[in-house]
C-alpha cells in the first residue's frame, strides 16, 4: 500500500515538474461528475478521481451510464472517457467494481491514447497496477475460501464417518459381550 502511495506522490510531483510554471490553473467548479471534466491537461484524471471519490452509489451509476452513453458510432469511448470509466469501475468500496473491465480499459488507454500527458500515463499505470494487485488478492482470497469450504466439507464427512464407525464399534462390543455371556451360560450348565 505504501508503494501505491509513493507512486501517487510521484505522479503529482511529475505533473508539477512537467507543467510550465507560468501556467495558472484555476480549480473548476464541478457540480455534476457525469459531465466531461477535461480541465487543463488532457484528461486531468487526478482531479476526476478526486471528484468521484465522494459520490454515493447512485451517483456512481449515473456517472457510468453517462460515460457509456458517450460511445461513438464505432462503439468506443474517447481516451478521456475510457480512463474515467476505468476509474469509476475501480473505486475501492464501490458496488460497481469491475476489475476485469477496468483493466481492459486501462490497458487500452495506456497503449492507444493519443491526447494524454506523461502524468496521465503514469497515473493510469499506477491505477492498473493497483487493480491488478487487488484482482490477484481477490483471486487468492476466493481460492483460499473455496479450499477452506472443501476442507470443512471433508471434515464434516469424516466426522460423520467417525460417528458411524463408533456406532458400529459399539454394536460389535455389545454383540461380543452378548456372545461372551451366552458362552459362559453354556459352559456353566452342568452336564447331565
Amino acid at each position: 500500500m505504501t508503494k501505491v502511495l509513493l507512486k501517487v506522490v510521484l505522479v503529482i510531483a511529475l505533473e508539477a515538474i512537467i507543467l510550465p510554471n507560468h501556467l495558472a490553473f484555476a480549480e473548476p467548479e464541478v457540480t455534476d461528475p457525469t459531465t466531461n471534466t477535461i480541465i487543463s491537461t488532457a484528461c486531468d484524471i487526478i482531479h476526476y478521481y478526486h471528484v468521484i471519490s465522494v459520490l454515493n452509489n447512485e451517483q456512481e451509476k449515473q456517472a457510468v451510464e453517462s460515460l457509456l452513453s458517450k460511445t461513438s458510432n464505432s462503439g468506443t469511448l474517447s481516451d478521456c472517457d475510457q480512463i474515467k470509466l476505468a476509474i469509476l469501475l475501480s473505486v475501492p468500496g464501490s458496488s460497481l467494481q469491475d476489475d476485469k473491465t477496468s483493466l481492459e480499459l486501462l490497458s487500452n488507454f495506456i497503449q492507444n491514447a493519443q491526447t494524454i500527458t506523461l502524468a496521465d500515463i503514469t497515473f493510469a499505470n499506477l491505477l492498473k497496477e493497483f487493480v491488478e494487485e487487488r484482482s490477484q488478492f481477490r483471486y487468492q482470497h476466493t481460492k483460499t475460501r473455496d479450499l477452506l469450504i472443501l476442507q470443512q466439507q471433508q471434515t464434516k464427512a469424516l466426522k460423520e464417518d467417525l460417528a458411524k464407525t463408533r456406532q458400529q464399534l459399539q454394536q460389535l462390543k455389545s454383540l461380543e459381550s452378548e456372545l461372551n455371556h451366552q458362552e459362559k451360560r453354556i459352559t456353566e450348565v452342568p452336564a447331565s
